[in-house]
């Protein structure tokens, strides 16, 4: 019996580690999971008359408050905004040389619903600034905004759980305005939308990934109308079909080769001008490239890489006539390439069935 009471706490300990392993794991887990809802900063129209200096100060706090709190502050979030309320509550203009603008203001910065203006949340701070000019004055108050204040942490707290409940009540909706957004050809919206939903919203999550397949699916190589009639009056491309994409402006895309390198593998392309003079390539967004293997998996980018210079999110290249420039993708290993994804030029493209070689 006494042997029995000297295991028995031990029992008990380990099973308190484990129990607090657990928690933590399912802790970050739902972090993780809130990390992927993406919240637009957005500048209200009273507001414009503001300098752009101080409007971008402005939406540089409202990033780093989104940012700071677990969430994405991303320009073109689809459905969520914070936008701030700013109120002048006094101000004096000293009669010096130069004059001394001075206000005394209250900021209100609300968390929003893009489409109906419904507000979720909200957290408010006094500011005062002076300077020699009305922006200077501005300026310096919103630099006195503390961005890592624990009232902001609240507010987006509490923001997280509304926007979870909304994506579990209103579900049906969201597929709905994807659907209809991909109706119009405009398929970064309708990915995007359906891309924003997290994880922890399990059952929702896991209606927009199928619906997200089946819109990807059926996506058309060149995917604007408006591009599809201008390639009717040109030459078509002279390498063969499947092989090569037409991102417009006389420049291509090409596939060369895909390799196994221990746990990764390396995709190689082209980027071609066949135009007369030399055409600057912007790629942004790169995160989005992705690829589907022989289980019909998601395998997101892990770098794309152009020369010398690699990026997960941008990238510009000078693309010379005639001169090949070669564009590396590098992915975790997959056995087969279903289709693989880029995002160029406000569009999607993407490749079927390459070969990989072993």
């Amino acid at each position: 019996m006494n042997k029995y009471r000297m295991i028995l706490p031990v029992v008990l300990f380990i099973c308190l580690l484990c129990t607090n392993r657990i928690i933590g794991q399912n802790s970050q887990g739902q972090s993780d999971d809130f990390s992927r809802i993406a919240i637009a900063p957005v500048i209200p129209d009273e507001l414009l008359k503001l300098p752009v200096g101080t409007q971008e100060m402005l939406l540089g706090k409202i990033r780093q408050i989104i940012g700071l709190n677990g969430m994405s502050a991303l320009d073109d979030a689809p459905l969520f905004i914070m936008t701030p309320q700013l109120m002048v509550i006094s101000s004096d203009v000293a009669p010096t040389s130069p004059p001394m603008f001075t206000y005394n203001m209250e900021i209100v910065f609300n968390l929003a619903d893009r489409y109906t203006g419904n507000v979720y949340a909200t957290a408010s701070q006094a500011l005062k600034g002076a300077g020699s000019t009305e922006q200077a004055a501005y300026n310096n108050a919103f630099k006195t905004i503390n961005v890592r204040n624990g009232k902001f942490k609240v507010m987006l707290e509490k923001g997280k759980e509304a926007i979870v409940e909304y994506f579990n009540a209103h579900c049906d909706l969201v597929i709905s305005r994807a659907k209809s957004l991909a109706d119009q050809y405009n398929w970064v919206g309708s990915l995007g939308l359906l891309n924003s939903v997290p994880p922890v919203c399990r059952e929702c999550f896991d209606k927009c990934n199928e619906i997200a397949g089946q819109i990807g699916r059926n996506m058309p190589i060149i995917v604007t109308t408006e591009q599809k009639v201008k390639n009717k009056a040109e030459p078509e491309p002279e390498y063969s079909e499947g092989q090569t994409i037409d991102l417009g402006n006389k420049i291509f895309l090409r596939f060369k080769k895909a390799v196994k390198i221990g746990d990764k593998i390396f995709v190689y392309f082209e980027l071609i001008n066949k135009g007369p003079e030399d055409y600057i390539q912007k790629m942004y967004r790169l995160y989005e490239t992705m690829l589907i293997n022989d289980n019909g998996d998601e395998k997101r980018i892990n770098m794309t890489k152009i020369g010398s210079r690699e990026s997960n999110n941008y990238l510009d290249v000078t693309i010379l006539p005639e001169v090949n420039t070669e564009l590396i993708c590098e992915f975790p290993k997959v056995n087969e390439i279903r289709y693989l994804r880029f995002f160029i030029n406000d569009n999607f493209f993407k490749f079927k069935n390459l070969p990989i070689t072993k």
